[in-house]
């Protein structure tokens, strides 16, 4: 997990993000804030096995092209949010596979990699897309 979340920030960093790594309560919520090219992760979320995908979420809003601040509400409530997501989990996705770690079943891979439920679907069609893939 740990090597993951240095493979977002580095990502990030590489792609003109800053990153503020914050700890506050729980109920703080992680931002993107496009117009400063930065997010804010709260490192004590929730659900700290999800936090590389929020990591992955925020940056998602940035390289979508998004205008407006967003906060991780761990649920896709516009179309922007639905973009974070799946931006997030193809990035999961990928370093995963540059990892060459393997994976009989994704729901295999949801769980080591912190992917939340609500992209159960998402992440079936994303093996499918790659069944001739190593995973």
């Amino acid at each position: 997990m740990e090597d993951l979340v240095k493979y977002l920030l580095k990502y990030a960093f590489d792609h003109g993000i800053s990153c503020a790594l914050i700890r506050r309560e729980q109920s703080y919520q992680s931002v993107a804030l496009p117009d400063k090219k930065l997010i804010v992760i709260n490192q004590n979320s929730k659900n700290k096995f999800e936090l590389p995908f929020i990591i992955g979420h925020e940056i998602g809003h940035i390289m979508n092209g998004n205008v407006n601040g967003a906060f991780y509400c761990g649920k896709p409530v516009n179309s922007e949010e639905r973009k974070a997501d799946l931006y997030s989990l193809n990035l999961i996705y990928k370093y995963a596979s540059s990892q060459f770690e393997t994976f009989d079943e994704p729901g295999i891979f949801m769980e080591q990699f912190g992917i939340p439920y609500r992209m159960k679907g998402d992440v079936y069609r994303l093996f499918k897309e790659n069944d001739d893939l190593v995973f």
